[in-house]
């Protein structure tokens, strides 16, 4: 194995981990703050953030490519084997559960109070309106699905783990501590928000650490953000 982590991988999670999520997020929460997200705005929204996100994740495999260390070790398996199988199923299965319990709970509120937009679109009113809008929302979803994976999962996650920093042991930095700057980086989004998606990444962690796939998390990621958008357009459409 090729020596990990050095100095430029140090510099990569401080970049990718704490600088770049914190100016992001000053700029997204002032954007939330004073622009009107309409169609068109939020098009070019999608569009930005995926062209962001794409470089950032890029950004990460030509280090890993750089220090020639094998991609296998973020997850990239040739084929879908999983570690243990029963386990991650298991795993999937409460990450499903939760989500869409969650998902039904915020669904049946709206529903109820006639406020469809004040309880999808609060912190989130980036959230598609119109099925036109699907293409370029999708797009944003698969890229924070791939990139956002790379960079969380794929590279955090193994920084973290414990037989790479001289230590044995349950991998608990490695799961908590990519979760922790992954959910601050929404913070825009509010504080409700953030503790959600921190859940959602730890969970996240475990699944990629059990399966050791990067491929799996990278699809449930891509999932949870397409299906809250379509959600979205049902409810929101009228709004």
């Amino acid at each position: 194995m090729h020596e990990f982590p050095l100095i430029t991988d140090h510099l990569l999670v401080w970049v990718f981990g704490l600088a770049v999520p914190f100016l992001s997020g000053v700029q997204s929460r002032r954007e939330m703050d004073d622009i009107v997200f309409t169609e068109r705005v939020r098009r070019r929204f999608y569009l930005a953030n995926s062209m962001f996100l794409a470089i950032a994740g890029n950004a990460i495999l030509l280090h890993w490519a750089w220090r020639d260390r094998p991609f296998s070790l973020m997850g990239f398996r040739p084929n879908l084997d999983i570690n243990h199988p029963l386990l991650t199923i298991a795993l999937v299965a409460l990450l499903a559960i939760l989500y869409f319990a969650d998902l039904a709970f915020a669904v049946r509120q709206a529903l109820r109070s006639g406020t469809a937009d004040a309880a999808l679109g609060e912190g989130t009113p980036f959230l598609p309106r119109r099925m036109r809008e699907l293409p370029a929302y999708t797009l944003m979803c698969l890229s924070a699905g791939i990139f956002e994976e790379i960079i969380y999962r794929g590279f955090m996650v193994t920084y973290f783990l414990p037989q790479h920093n001289g230590g044995s042991g349950l991998p608990v930095l490695a799961i908590i501590a990519p979760a922790l700057l992954f959910s601050l980086a929404h913070g825009y989004q509010g504080w409700q928000a953030v503790g959600k998606i921190f859940l959602l990444s730890v969970l996240l962690a475990v699944i990629f650490v059990a399966s050791g796939s990067i491929w799996l998390v990278m699809l449930i990621h891509t999932l949870i953000d397409l299906i809250g958008g379509i959600v979205a357009i049902r409810l929101l459409r009228n709004h």
